[in-house]
């Protein structure tokens, strides 16, 4: 009994043991299009999922002579992908910026900038060096969770806003519906309020993205087929990378593929 107590002990601790936040906030994603069918949300339990399948993109990619190299071949690499432009609706959903992860408080504020888990910024004002001053999750979590703050309302809108943490104190610049995968319709700023601390986080999955295929054996496949699916998948996992890390800092669960 005494050892089965260890063992259990054992493996409490190490479930817990990837965990570095004291204080946890609700995770909304917005995935900008329609749901990937070969992405499985319960890999990520601690986020909770909505789509605009109204919404379609146009990737645009610099190609390195590589990666030409390759194409020519019938290898399908990527390029750097250097914008993504938007269309279709609701078009609210991309009049600003909103491809990052920002921090919202209970009234529904924009309160922070998240990049990783130990740089948050609080405020758009940059330093002296025109850059962000950044702080820790653990710090910004204590204030908003345990000591219950909140961000002080903006007087004004931003004179030329071009991302969603130019928004800094103020809602959600514009309201828009978005739905999660069971066809559930809610609006994104009852989304972003009511919690004392909301994290953020719009992405772009492309449709072409199988997360599946690239883990399949290569036993039926030629050389060719087998290369290009392994690179489309992990193409795809690449775009999750802030999700895995929040999920793995944030929450302890580490997301294994």
């Amino acid at each position: 009994m005494k050892k089965l107590a260890l063992l259990t002990t054992a493996v409490l601790l190490s479930l817990n043991l990837f965990s570095q936040a004291k204080y946890t906030p609700k995770v909304v994603v917005v995935v900008l299009g329609e749901k990937n069918n070969t992405f499985d949300e319960s890999m990520f339990p601690d986020c909770s999922f909505y789509y605009t399948p109204g919404i379609t993109a146009e990737v645009k990619e610099i190609k390195s002579l590589s990666n030409k190299a390759l194409n020519g071949m019938g290898i399908k690499k990527e390029g750097t992908e250097y914008d993504i432009t938007f269309s279709g609706e609701p078009s609210a959903a991309y009049k600003t910026k909103i491809t990052e992860a920002v921090f919202f408080d209970k009234n529904g504020y924009v309160s922070g900038l998240y990049k990783n888990f130990d740089n948050v910024c609080t405020s758009p004002k940059k330093n002296l060096q025109g850059a962000y001053d950044f702080s820790s999750y653990n710090a910004i979590s204590k204030d908003y969770i345990k000591k219950g703050n909140e961000t002080k309302k903006a007087k004004k809108a931003p004179k030329k806003p071009g991302h969603l943490f130019d928004y800094y104190g103020m809602e959600f610049p514009y309201d828009f519906e978005v739905q999660d995968a069971a066809g559930k319709k809610t609006m994104i700023r009852e989304l972003v309020k009511g919690e004392p601390l909301t994290l953020f986080y719009a992405l772009y999955l492309k449709p072409d993205y199988d997360f599946n295929a690239g883990r399949e054996s290569g036993a039926d496949k030629s050389g060719k087929d087998y290369i290009n699916d392994v690179l489309n998948t992990n193409a795809g996992i690449a775009k999750l990378k802030l999700l895995m890390d929040v999920e793995h800092d944030i929450f302890g669960h580490k997301v294994v593929w």
